[in-house]
């Protein structure tokens, strides 16, 4: 994960802006001061415009066969496990009016397709393909399954190219997949469960390919079905993914034939019914037409052409609607809910998955809330730990959370209470998680609050300050410490669907790196002789950018005072040297530069990152007297169903003598990060990644042993002996 002000590093395009924002200060402070010391939480949030958890593609049909338009919202009523959800958002789809146009999938099975099925098959299929003169209304893509593996063609809208391909028996693709006898020598090949076995992970294998893409899929199966008995595949968890992937590709199976369908020993009607735990689950339910059913699609009856059969299902395929809603928390993993969509319209019949499995870790879950101590609570708890082992006073700070802030003084003194390790890093992580805190109310003054006049003048003195500060801050170089805390590394056979018990922060080994500023540009090195972190360090290991030197603040009020932003008076607070004057602040979305993301989404494959420039608020606490920016937090405002739910900066400096003269420089900061984990799963010979539980990361750096950065040169002549 990371935190980021995007264009730190054109520090020439920031004091462009500064020159333009001392200009228009004293705007942004009179807009504020409509409404001083307004609480910070009623400022208005961007609205929300994320689609629901759970996404279905939904087929109206009137009595009269044909697709029904027009329909709205309101005209749709969804249930789940047989009570109404609220839709939030809804989409229709019309013909011609929409630009994602559903796709056309073709398998020829051949596996149970022989002789002269499979030529009839490939003829059929070749038909549909060059009507028109072979200029297909939707992207298609060919399949074709044998014994030896999945062959493919490219997606494409031209007929004719994918008809001589079946006729040439030549589709250039191989699906990343083998069939199920080479994976398993001990089935027979040809066998009615290699068969089944084979293609259900053929199946699998489509889905996940499906998922990398956008929009609507019809998958039409050609084929009378494969075996479905014992020595097939039956497994619960098996069943769960296919019903859990076809969802999330948006493909909807269709099993289409001129041949009647392979008889078991139960009709497939039989099979239709959920299935809630493994208990329930056999050979049965992984049927073709069950499926097909199921995904939204339809197992339709043996025809004469499956030509016409194509011709007909695609003439509609762009009028459906999309529905989204957010699911009911899952007490467990794989819980299953029954869906029913209705349309209120006399005779009309709506079509989509008939089922999902839902997870806890759909949502976000906090670990036990901690108790809330003062600060003076906290130091009675300190002493109270003399004696204590290490183990035992570490989870005894594990178990509260302070109400305000610590100063650096307090800080140092409770340090001296505290001797172990593990004590010390909880000790530390209850000051990191206050930081963004106010300070105790012993801690602020009873002043009152300076006039606008003054608050005005305090804001134009910080972006003078800030505007001279770049220019006159020499080269130099710092000891940058970053120690991170993460939850424990899930285990090897720890599942994805449920959420760990185990939240606790642990530190990590810490970084240490040398800051070189040249320019006001920073470059960091590690330093040798210090332990390095693992090469297979975590990928949501927290990093941090654009913190050092003044950038941070000067960005943020730059984006306050271009997009009309809110600043207000918050408070007065005692500081180290005097007061401090602290202002509160809020960028909309549009206008922002805090920019934060984690590696990376599970859709399509877990190797796309996420990233996003949010909406921010946060404090800014100033010197009065010099305009000195001492302290800066933002905190990003994320958008409901977000895989990101914070991300979180403090900032703090403080004088530091470099090379005989004071400047104001970063003395430490905390970073805070929750967002999705995400695991990378192997299934049908594919790789995909799906969400896991949210998890917190935190970084507490220190700067420290300040040194200017410079040479010396002396000019030696003959006359003068070598000192």
């Amino acid at each position: 994960m990371w935190v980021n002000f995007a264009g730190r590093e054109n520090v020439v395009s920031v004091m462009r802006w500064l020159s333009r924002v001392l200009l228009g200060v004293a705007g942004v402070v009179a807009c504020a001061g409509q409404t001083p010391g307004v609480p910070l939480q009623t400022m208005s949030m961007a609205p929300s415009f994320s689609d629901g958890l759970v996404r279905l593609d939904v087929t109206v049909t009137a009595k009269d066969g044909h697709a029904v338009r027009g329909l709205r919202a309101a005209d749709f009523t969804l249930l789940d496990n047989g009570q109404p959800q609220k839709l939030v958002t809804f989409r229709a789809h019309e013909i011609g009016a929409d630009n994602e146009p559903a796709e056309l999938l073709l398998m020829l099975d051949t596996l149970d397709l022989t002789g002269f099925r499979e030529e009839e098959a490939e003829r059929e299929a070749q038909k549909f393909l060059r009507a028109n003169q072979g200029k297909l209304a939707h992207p298609t893509m060919f399949y074709r399954l044998r014994e030896d593996g999945l062959r493919a063609s490219e997606l494409t809208s031209d007929g004719n190219k994918l008809a001589d391909e079946i006729a040439h028996n030549s589709e250039p693709r191989r699906i990343g997949w083998q069939s199920a006898q080479s994976n398993q020598p001990l089935l027979r090949i040809g066998s009615a469960a290699a068969r089944n076995m084979t293609a259900l992970d053929a199946l699998g294998a489509i889905a996940i390919e499906a998922r990398r893409r956008p929009g609507r899929k019809l998958l039409f199966w050609l084929s009378p079905g494969w075996p479905v008995q014992a020595g097939g595949k039956s497994a619960f968890e098996e069943l769960v993914e296919y019903s859990t992937r076809l969802r999330e590709a948006r493909v909807q199976l269709f099993s289409a034939t001129e041949w009647p369908y392979l008889q078991h020993e139960l009709g497939y009607e039989e099979f239709l019914g959920g299935v809630k735990g493994p208990k329930n689950s056999g050979p049965g339910y992984f049927d073709l037409e069950v499926l097909a059913e199921k995904s939204g699609g339809e197992a339709i009856a043996p025809v004469a052409k499956l030509s016409d059969l194509l011709i007909q299902r695609m003439l509609e395929a762009d009028d459906y609607y999309t529905l989204t809603f957010d699911p009911p928390r899952a007490a467990g993993p794989d819980e299953y809910h029954s869906l029913e969509v209705k349309v209120d319209m006399p005779g009309a019949v709506a079509g989509t998955n008939h089922e999902y499995y839902s997870q806890p870790t759909m949502y976000d879950e906090l670990p036990a809330q901690r108790q809330a101590v003062s600060v003076e609570e906290l130091q009675r708890v300190l002493r109270s730990l003399s004696g204590v082992s290490d183990s035992e006073a570490a989870q005894r700070l594990a178990k509260i959370e302070l109400t305000a802030r610590l100063s650096h003084t307090q800080i140092a003194e409770m340090k001296t209470l505290v001797h172990g390790r593990r004590a010390s890093e909880e000790l530390l992580l209850l000051a990191d998680r206050a930081a963004f805190l106010p300070p105790p109310a012993a801690e602020i003054p009873n002043d009152a609050a300076p006039s606008m006049h003054d608050q005005r003048l305090m804001l134009e003195q910080t972006l003078q300050y800030l505007h001279n500060t770049i220019p006159t801050l020499p080269d130099l170089f710092a000891t940058r410490i970053t120690t991170r805390f993460e939850e424990p590394a899930p285990k090897d056979n720890q599942t994805w669907k449920t959420v760990p018990q185990d939240q606790s922060l642990h530190a990590a080994a810490p970084d240490v790196v040398t800051v070189l500023v040249r320019n006001a540009k920073e470059i960091t090195e590690a330093n040798p002789g210090h332990k390095k972190r693992s090469k297979e360090k975590r990928e949501h290991a927290l990093t941090t950018e654009g913190t050092f030197g003044p950038v941070f603040a000067i960005m943020a009020i730059v984006d306050v005072v271009s997009s009309h932003g809110v600043m207000t008076w918050s408070r007065w607070e005692k500081g180290e040297s005097g007061k401090v004057a602290v202002f509160q602040y809020r960028v909309p979305q549009e206008s922002s530069h805090f920019e934060t993301g984690f590696c990376c989404l599970a859709d399509p494959d877990g190797t796309i990152p996420f990233s996003t420039k949010s909406a921010y608020h946060g404090e800014i606490a100033l010197d009065p007297e010099s305009g000195a920016v001492l302290r800066i937090t933002a905190e990003a405002e994320f958008a409901p169903r977000m895989p990101m739910v914070r991300s979180a900066l403090m900032e703090e400096y403080g004088p530091v003598a470099i090379g005989g003269k004071s400047y104001i420089c970063p003395q430490s900061s905390v970073a805070i990060s929750r967002s999705r984990q995400v695991r990378l799963m192997h299934q049908w010979f594919e790789r995909f990644g799906v969400y896991a539980a949210f998890e917190t990361t935190l970084n507490d750096v220190t700067f420290s042993d300040y040194h200017q950065f410079r040479s010396e040169h002396r000019i030696l002549t003959d006359d003068l002996p070598v000192q």
